[in-house]
This record gives C-alpha cells, structure tokens and sequence, in this order.
C-alpha cells in the first residue's frame, strides 16, 4: 500500500502549507503557530521517506510504518484543504462585502456569511486549531518511531529526473529485427492454402514482452496487407473473452466510433455481419488471455460473413489457446522467440539514443572489451526480449556509462529475464527509479482495465485534480502542458506504449502493456481499484476506484463502497448508456456523495441522470466533475458554485442542458469548462469572463435575450480570457443582428467582434465561428435556410467576420452560416492555417486569399450557394487549353495551394470553377471530393492525385481535364518524351480510388487512358445512366475491385450477372469477353460462364 510515493505526498503537503500559513486568516483563526509546527514535522518525515520506501521491500517494520503514515498524510492532506478551501470561501465572500453590490447585500445571508460571522469563526478556529494539532502530534509520535527503525535522511537526486526535451518522433516506439518474421506472416495471410477454410487463423504465440503486437501492428499497417483486404480490424481481447464485448470493440474499429447500438449480442453481430458481409477483411485479435470454446464459435459463425480468403490473427502468450483458435486453419502458431545479441545490441542504442540522454557512440567512450562484456551482460539480463532490453536501456539512462554501468549490470538487482516474475522484477526496478512525482501518476492508471486505450487529455485532468502535477520553473508552461511532458516521459520510459496523436496535434491517448499494468496493480494494493467483479477488494485505506462493469444498483453501489470513506477518485468507464444499464436518479446521487465527502473527482459518464441534486456542494474538495453524455440533465443547481475548489468542469453532450450556472464567477479556479455538443444551451451567463483562469471553453453561446431583464453573456465575456488553449466554438453570432437596433451601423459590429479580443489569444489552436446555434456535428442545412436577408444584414455579417479576426498561430478555422458576400482579408495572414471548412455562407468574394497559405493541408467547402468562381479578380481560358508544346517546353500548369492535400466541394450550385488565364494545377492534392457542383468545370489539374477521386451529381470535366493532360502526353512519340515521362509520370497513375456517382450520360472518352492508372485499386459507380454505352471494359481488367450499381465485379466474376439478369445473359457474355478472365462457379446451381461461350 505505501507504494504509492509518500515522498511525492510530502512534498504535495510543504506545497500546501508554505503559501497557507502565509495567509491572514491564518492569523485571525490562530492557526498559524500550528501551521508552522506541522511544517517543521513534516519536513523531518519527509526526508525519512526515500529510504524507507526502500527498505520496505526487505523490513515489515518499516512497511508498517509506512502504512500508518499513509493513512495520516492523506488525512493531513484533507485537513489543509478544509482549511484552504475555508479561507477562499472568506475571501470570496470579504471580496463582495468590498465591492458594496445590491446584490451582496440582499443576497449575502448565505452559509458562508452565516459561518464567518464572529462567533462562528471563533468556533471554527478552535475546531481546526484542534484537529490541526492532534494530526501534528500523531506525525510527531510516528517520527519518533525513526528510532527503531534507524532511517537515514536523504534527498530525491535530481540526477534521476530525465534532462532531455522529448518529442513525439523522439519516443521509442522501436521495432527491431522482425524482418522475418513479417515476411512470413505476411506470406501466410496474402498466399493463403488452397486447403484453407473460408476464414482461416493465424496465431502469434510468446511471453509477455516478447513484442506479440508490436509485430501485428507492423503487419496491420503494411501496405500489401493494406491493398490486399478490403477491411481492416483490431479488437483488444485482454482477459475477458466476451463475445458482445468483442464484436463491440470490433465495430468501433471498423467505425472509428463508440458502440451505439446497445450492448446485446444479437443486434451487435447483426450490425457486424452487415458490415463485413461479402468483404475480405483481416482482423487482430491481440493479446488474448482467456479462452472459451463455444464462445468461440459463435463468434466465428458470425465472422464467416466475411468472402473467402479473410484472416484472423492472433496474438496470445498461451499456445493452447493458439491450437484452439487455429483448429481447421493449416497453419500451426508461430512461437515468435527473442532477438539475437546483435539485434538486442543494436535495440539498446536506439533505445538510448532516442531519449536524447546520450548520443551513445558507446564503442569511443569505452574500450572494446567492456564493450563487449556490456552486450553480453545486456542479453544475459533480458534474454532477448525486447521490453526487457528497453526496461535495461531505461536503468542505465540514468547511470555514468564509464563508471556505473558494468558495476549494475554486473549487480544482483537486475534478474535475468527468462520468464515473466523476473521481467516484472526488472519492471519494478525500472519504476523505483522513477522521478517521485512520476510514480502516483503512474500508479494512478492502474484504475484503467488491461488492455484498455487511456483517453490523455481525461488522465491529466485527473492528474491535475489530484494535485499530482508539481509547478514548473518555466512560467510558460501551464498544466496541461506540464501534464503531457509527463504523458511522454512515461513513455520514453516504456511505462506507456502506442500513443495516438488527436485532431488538435495533441495526444489523444495511451495504452499500457499487459505487464506494465500488472506492474501498477501490485504496487499499488488496495489504495487504487479497479472494480471489475463483485471480489474487488475495498478497505478503509482505498483512496481512488473506477468502475468499469454494471454490478450493482445506485444503492448498492454506495453500500459495497461504503468502507472506503475517504474516498478522492470515483470514475466511471463505461462507453455507453446501455453498458451502465441503470439510471441514477437524484436520492441515489444524494446518498453517494453525502458519503464520500473527501471526493476530488467525480467521472459520471453515461449514468443516465436527470438532475445534479443540490447536495454537490458538500463536495468542497472536489476538483474534477465530469457528468457527460447524460442527455437529461436540464439545469445545473445554482449550489454547484459553491464548489470553490472545482478546476475541470465537464458537460460534453448534456444535449438537454439549457444553461450553465448563473453564478458562474464564483467558480474562481475553474480552469477548464468543457460542453462540446450542449445544443441547448441558449447562452452564457454574465460573470464568465472573470474566471481568467480558464484555459479551455469548448462551446461558447452568445445569448439572444441580452437586453432583457435577466442579462446573458456577450462577446465581450471572452476578452479578458487570454489563456484560452487548443479549441474554441463560437455559436449564434447571428442573434446579434436581431439583438442590437438594426438601424444601428455594420460598422458596429467590427466593434462588437473585436471586443472578443481573439486575436490576443496566442494559445488558440482550433476557431470555429458559426452564425447559427447549431443541432449537429456535421453542419448539414437546406440550401438556403438561415440564410436570407438583406444587405446591411450581408453587410453586418461581413464587418463581424472582420473583427473577429484570429492570432495567425491559428492551425484550423471554421465557419457556418455566414451571410457576409465577402471573406476577410485577414485569411492571408494566417500562415499556420492547416485545414479550413466554410460550411453554408454567401461569401463569393474574397477566396483568392487562400491560394498563398504557405501550409493549407485541407480545403473544405460546403453549401457556398453564391459563389460562382474562386478567383473573381482575373479573366482566364478553361484549364483544358493544354498544348502539346506547352508540354514540351515545360510551360505546364503554375502550382499554387504548395501543400494541399484534401479538398472538398460540395452543394455549390453556382460555382464555375477557378478563373486564371494560366493554367493552374495542385502540386500535392492526394483526395478530391467534387459532390453535387453542377457547372464546375473549370478545374485546375490535380495529376498527383493518390488516395481518391470522388465525383457526384455533376460533371466529368474536372476529370477529363487532367484526363486531356494524359491525352496530349500521348500524341507525342514515345522518343520524344520518354526522358519527360520518367520524372513526370502519368497523372492519376497513382490514384488508388475513383467513385463516381449520380452523372448522366458521361462522354466516351471518360475511359481513355483508364489503362495507365494502373494502382487504381477500387472503383465505384452508381446511378450512372447511359453507362454500357461507354464502357470499354479493357481499359478495367486491371482494377480488382469494381462494384456498378451496388453490385460487385470481381476476379472470379461471380457477380456479372447480377448487373443485368438472366434475361439479358448475352450482355454478359460480352462483358465478360472484354474482361478476359476465368470464370468460376458462383457456388450454387450455376454454370461456370465459359462453359458457355
């Protein structure tokens, strides 16, 4: 149980109490002489604490006092925050006395002025005073106890903290000599057997460490493998085998979302089935550590959905499992085995070398044979396995490589890891190491399940909560920021694996390994819990839990619970409504809380609730509150605002919420305030801009009601705001049109936008500006609702937009349904812009601007109802004015748009396309999604095209375009311009999908040169009338995937006749003569097609 860094818990308390007995209430309430007393005790335990929690591991006695001191560290801890968060709420309430307000003295009859009122500050004085001096003395007595254990006062080295700055590319997600066994799993899942079954498995069988899914994320992402499966999954087995669970990480996988469907098996394989049906996919299923045989084969009779030639892979450290799951498949478990000498020599330095610690030419340093007797001592200590040799690397990182390595390696304190319990010795060494306020951090997440993916930002908002993140001597950096130097640190040290990088550049989240999350759970005892059955342990001395199964009711709930009173983390993790299964209504929320007082965070996600019950101001220690994706909650209680203390206040998709608290300003250290997907809500309320601690406002609603009786927050509630970070989305501009007279001058409304003051917001990464209150996510309209009227309303629209103006750090922006004719010049000085999306404005001028942005990744356009050409300002020739001698004398087209990777029109019906005389072309273009854009047909070239080409409601000519550039190439001789050919290639010939939907009649010569676009992996078309009359199958016969009106064409050309039915039998006669290939018998009643020819 004192695993868990009392050193760090310590340090947490000096922290508390330095700028505390400062303090003039301290003073007033006579407790400053106690305050100064527990300093001087505190300190002289703390320096106790490094040695002792390394004797724990040999002395009981020292265990057991180690244990004690837990129990009254953690109970001073809470008593200072009783007394700090007394001394805000006297503050606060001192702060509205000053300022004389009608409404402190109407108002002010409130507990806290009840409380602080001259007899009961004498009571409280006392009281605290009391309890301030008896926790003091029982530290004093467990210090005296030193005697007998004979601890020596020591100091954490800062030699151990990591010295180095750690990027992203720098962490060590490494993978070394696993070329062959790549090669031959890939020859297993791409050559096949002809005596496979339809669905056959392959299995990765090894010790835990062995690097089982590092090797199948190398073969998941795999180009071959990634062009041969249509489908690609990975699902997470860990330790338990359900099948509902399983299909259900299975279709977030394929979807990129959470379940929605509900829990039940029979709706989850249907949704399944429906998905993979008829394709070839290939699923991992990793790390699986139980085994079920029947389970198995219901799962399997729903993955035979699936075409011929699908494979599962299996990764599992148990080769029984492994037979099991391959019974029928002819291929046996492939027993991956540990890295040679060389491999594990060459793993180390890159291991090192990657942290930044040391540039690590070992060889110079060091003369050749202890060189040598290091790598032989390396492989000794971790026999190959490569978490071990980075377990090895990350000890030794922290050593002098002339005078300490040897002697440690030489040492008994690394085992050799032949097996797991050692690995797991080695694992603990490594965590020993660890800087002290690395260590709760860490312990922390072994409130996460096995296997499961730890969504970062919510980690560190826990972290924060809890006090584990120390202050910085660098001023720049917040705690967000702070938190995620320890995300990496973490990482570099193999503690965290496989981070994910989040819409915002930010890491999104983390996994631990099997063993490193088996490493948590033992050091941390009964303090941290995860209840994932009915026998989870819980005692007086648990201090966070999650929950991670449906077990109990409410009710019960807080029974089973009830012995771990001094409760601080409860979180729940459940990822929908239908997996928490029950609904907690107001007295079983009440009776909860009213019995964990002590509570810091409180992660409700997905219980159901309809009300937050008054009672949530008991909770005065609490710093994190997250009731997210509760669609009923309507209202927040007004006492919520009591909660001083509270830091992170999450409200993510309350779709029903209406309005956030109306006192809001007395939440002083707020820090983030997240309601991304809060439609309901119909304002802000007044008093938010003076929470300048706010670092993250997810949603920002301007109120429509701002002159009524009861005032809401305006524009000007972000100005003070200056911290705001990463994300911000401003909805309903549009009220203020109707809010203000509107006989009153556009010329205001440059004013009232730039009274938000976003240019002076230098952290801000992601804008989104939006005109309407805005339902959805996805920011669909009718055509032209929302936005009619009249010119001054344009005119207003406009000069919003341009006070609204941006710091140019900005990395993404977004409008919707602005009704301004005019974009803002400003654009242009948006240098780090990356993506920017317009959906449903009038804006027809101004777009010129974009072209210059030197790093534009992704244009979208959506519903731009006026806008008939991108660039008003020059006259211009149709872009298929390309000459032959143009294209010898290399007079092509003029690059603009440099780093352009996406972009997306769609509902434009008036735009025409670009309008320059030169001939225009996108450099680095790789998708193109052109959707119902009638009269586009000006187009700039997009010959470098890759990914995919998307063509819908209206006409080739974009295509043709780059189409005639193939064309011209082609009249030229080959002897001409073969040398051209080698540098230029062919355009679209690495395109690798083309779909084309929902265009009529489309002009022969569509299909010319169709041949050379020889990666096309996939092509799709649909509603295409007048399309046999076109199609010159030859130019096809290369593309393996083929799918017409929702029906498949494929190598075996089993489906031709499904296009046009029995009765028309001779037109597939001649497709299928163009085609050239074998035909095959569909696998019923039917012929095999050249039997008939």
């Amino acid at each position: 149980m004192a695993s868990i860094s009392l050193f760090s818990v310590g340090k947490t308390i000096l922290e508390k109490l330095g700028p505390l007995v400062q303090q003039e209430a301290m003073l007033l309430w006579n407790l400053r002489a106690e305050l100064e007393k527990l300093v001087g005790t505190v300190s002289a335990i703390q320096a106790l604490l490094l040695d002792a929690e390394e004797q724990q591991e040999h002395s009981h006695q020292v265990k057991d006092w180690l244990e004690k001191l837990q129990v009254l560290l953690l109970d001073a801890e809470d008593l200072l925050d009783d007394v700090a968060t007394e001394a805000l709420r006297e503050e606060a309430a001192a702060s509205r006395d000053r300022d004389g307000s009608s409404w402190c003295k109407i108002q002010c009859w409130t507990p806290v002025c009840f409380l602080f009122s001259i007899p009961n500050r004498l009571i409280y004085s006392l009281k605290m005073a009391h309890k301030v001096k008896s926790v003091r003395e029982q530290l004093d007595a467990i210090h005296a106890d030193n005697t007998k254990l004979q601890l020596s006062p020591r100091f954490e080295e800062t030699g151990k903290l990591m010295k180095h700055t750690i990027t992203i590319s720098s962490l060590p997600n490494i993978v070394v000599g696993r070329e062959d066994e790549v090669k031959h799993i890939k020859q297993l899942l791409l050559l096949g057997n002809n005596h496979s079954p339809k669905i056959s498995v392959v299995s990765i069988v090894g010790i835990g460490g062995m690097g089982k899914t590092a090797l199948a994320q190398l073969i998941y992402n795999d180009r071959q493998v990634k062009e041969h499966f249509k489908l690609r999954l990975w699902a997470c087995v860990s330790e338990l085998f359900e099948v509902n669970v399983i299909i259900q990480k299975i279709l977030e996988s394929a979807t990129g979302g959470e379940g929605r469907q509900g829990s039940q098996l029979n709706a989850l394989a249907n949704r399944l089935e429906g998905y993979i049906s008829e394709k070839r996919f290939f699923l991992v299923l990793d790390d699986v550590w139980n085994f079920d045989s029947e389970k198995w084969d219901v799962l399997r009779s729903v993955l035979n959905s699936g075409a011929n030639g699908s494979k599962i892979l299996v990764t599992t450290r148990f080769e029984n499992f492994a037979k099991m799951m391959s019974r029928g498949s002819p291929d046996p478990p492939y027993a991956l085995s540990g890295l040679s000498s060389p491999q594990s020599w060459s793993l180390f330095r890159q291991v090192m070398s990657g942290g930044g610690n040391y540039q690590l030419a070992v060889e110079e340093p060091l003369n050749i044979t202890s060189v040598e007797e290091i790598k032989e001592q390396i492989m000794k200590k971790s026999a190959g396995v490569p978490l071990a040799v980075k377990t090895v690397a990350n000890l030794l990182c922290l050593k002098d490589p002339q005078t300490e390595w040897l002697p440690f390696l030489r040492s008994n304190e690394l085992l050799d890891a032949k097996h797991n319990t050692s690995l797991l010795h080695n694992l603990k060494l490594s965590y020993q190491y660890l800087p002290s306020h690395l260590k709760r951090c860490f312990l922390f997440c072994s409130l996460y399940p096995k296997g499961y993916r730890i969504p970062v930002p919510v980690l560190i908002f826990q972290w924060v909560a809890l006090g584990l993140i120390e202050s910085s001597e660098d001023s720049r950096l917040g705690l967000y920021d702070l938190g995620v130097q320890y995300v990496m640190d973490l990482t570099w040290r193999s503690f965290f694996q496989e981070l994910k990088i989040g819409w915002s550049s930010g890491i999104s989240s983390c996994r631990m390994h099997d063993l490193i999350h088996d490493l948590a759970v033992s050091l941390s005892g009964s303090t941290y819990t995860e209840i994932d059955d009915s026998t989870a342990r819980i005692s007086k001395t648990t201090y966070h839990m999650s929950l991670s199964h449906d077990l109990w009711s409410p009710a019960e709930l807080a029974v089973h619970l009830g012995k771990a009173k001094q409760l601080q983390t409860f979180f729940t993790l459940f990822k929908n409504w239908y997996q928490s299964g029950t609904n907690w209504d107001d007295s079983a929320f009440r009776s909860f809380i009213s019995r964990f007082p002590s509570l810091r965070v409180l992660h409700f996600k997905y219980t159901g609730m309809e009300t937050l019950p008054h009672h949530i101001q008991g909770l005065k220690h609490l710093r994190y509150l997250n009731i997210s994706s509760n669609d009923n909650i309507v209202r927040l209680p007004d006492s919520i605002t009591m909660l001083q203390n509270l830091q992170v206040l999450h409200l993510d998709y309350c779709k029903s919420l209406q309005e956030l608290p109306r006192d809001i300003n007395k939440l002083v250290n707020l820090w983030i305030l997240k309601c991304t997907g809060c439609f309901a809500l119909t304002h802000m309320p007044v008093g938010l801009g003076e929470l300048t601690r706010l670092e993250r406002v997810s949603f920002f609603v301007v109120g429509q009601d701002r002159l009524a009786s009861r005032p809401t927050g305006g524009l000007d509630e972000l100005y003070k705001l200056d911290k705001l970070r990463i994300h911000l989305r401003i909805a309903n501009l549009g009220v203020l049109r109707s809010t203000i007279a509107t006989s009153w001058p556009p010329s205001l409304a440059f004013e009232i936008g730039a009274v938000a003051n976003l240019k002076g917001k230098i952290h801000l990464q992601t804008l989104f500006l939006r005109w309407d209150l805005g339902t959805n996510e996805w920011n669909e309209s009718p055509w032209e609702e929302g936005l009619r009227g009249s010119e001054e309303d344009a005119e207003w629209d406009e000069s919003l937009l341009e006070g609204l103006q941006p710091h140019p750090v900005l990395k993404s922006f977004q409008v919707a349904h602005c009704r301004g004719g005019r974009f803002p010049s400003w654009i242009s000085s948006l240098t780090n812009l990356v993506t920017l999306s317009l959906y449903w404005c009038k804006v027809r001028h101004g777009l010129h601007h974009l072209q210059g942005l030197p790093i534009l990744r992704r244009l979208i356009m959506v519903g731009l109802i006026e806008l008939e050409y991108m660039d008003e300002d020059e006259d211009g020739d149709s872009c298929r004015l390309l000459t032959e001698e143009a294209i010898q004398n290399k007079k092509a087209c003029k690059p603009f748009f440099p780093s352009l990777k996406k972009l997306k029109l769609r509902q434009c019906p008036k735009l025409k396309g670009w309008r320059r005389r030169e001939l225009l072309l996108f450099p680095e273009l790789s998708k193109l999604f052109i959707e119902h854009c009638p009269l586009l047909t000006l187009m700039p070239v997009f010959p470098k095209l890759t990914k995919k080409l998307k063509l819908i409601g209206g006409s080739l000519e974009p295509l043709l375009c780059t189409m005639n550039w193939l064309s011209s190439l082609g009249h030229i001789s080959s002897s001409s311009f073969s040398s051209e050919v080698g540098s230029m290639q062919y355009p679209l010939s690495k395109l690798k999908k083309l779909v084309i939907f929902c265009i009529d009649d489309p002009p022969r010569e569509w299909l010319q040169g169709m041949q050379h676009l020889t990666s096309l992996q996939e092509i799709k078309i649909n509603e295409c009338s007048g399309l046999e009359e076109t199609l010159e199958w030859h130019n096809l016969s290369h593309v393996p995937n083929i799918t017409i009106d929702k029906h498949n064409i494929n190598r075996d050309g089993q489906f031709l006749w499904d296009i046009y039915g029995w009765d028309n039998f001779h037109q597939i006669l001649k497709v299928w003569k163009h085609l050239s290939f074998n035909a095959t018998s569909c696998g019923c009643s039917c012929f095999s097609l050249y039997q008939l020819t």
